[in-house]
């Protein structure tokens, strides 16, 4: 059974009360020196020296790693924020989601470039990122950009709050099949 657009949308906003950080190639994991080198030797070109001593300071501070993927994934896996589990509560492919990329994500979603028509709950897309939108010209995406982790930042090819510290002009949006819109266009 999928979830709701509201509750996704609700499930993706909790994550907002946990420190997160970006980590290419994560879900939802605990910061912990086995994610960090598993990851750094799955993508090496990312995991520079640098970001990996910056990660390494992160361990024990009860942080989450997603990625821009892995953050929809994750919560559409069943992520919860148990710390004492390897992927904080999400089970890898859970639920009928099967593992995507963000470019794999919107190519499931029948995407448009009519921003007049997003609904929240859809995932945004730019060519190798994605984010969802939660309405009132809302973004919310795990970007390294900006406050590095999950963050709410502003789509600005709809009208959007201007206190936002942040935004993007996004190319595509569509929904995805594993959510229940409730018919809405």
């Amino acid at each position: 059974m999928s979830m709701t657009s509201e509750e996704f949308i609700q499930k993706l906003l909790s994550t907002l009360a946990y420190n997160t950080v970006y980590m290419w190639g994560t879900f939802g994991s605990p910061v912990t020196k086995k994610i960090i080198e598993e990851k750094a030797e799955q993508y090496p070109s990312w995991y520079t020296e640098e970001r990996k001593e910056f990660l390494y300071g992160l361990i024990g501070q009860n942080y989450f790693a997603f990625d821009c993927a892995g953050l929809i994934k994750g919560i559409l896996w069943g992520w919860n924020g148990d710390p004492a589990q390897k992927y904080g509560g999400a089970k890898y492919k859970a639920n009928g989601v099967p593992d995507l990329s963000a470019d794999a994500l919107i190519a499931r979603c029948n995407p448009s470039t009519d921003f007049s028509r997003v609904v929240p709950g859809e995932v945004v897309w730019i060519s190798g990122h994605v984010g969802t939108y939660l309405g009132e010209g809302k973004v919310i995406e795990s970007t390294s950009a900006w406050k590095n982790g999950v963050q709410i930042t502003g789509c600005l090819n709809v009208l959007h709050d201007p206190q936002l510290p942040s935004g993007r002009l996004w190319t595509k949006h569509g929904k995805l099949p594993y959510v229940d819109y409730g018919g809405k266009d």
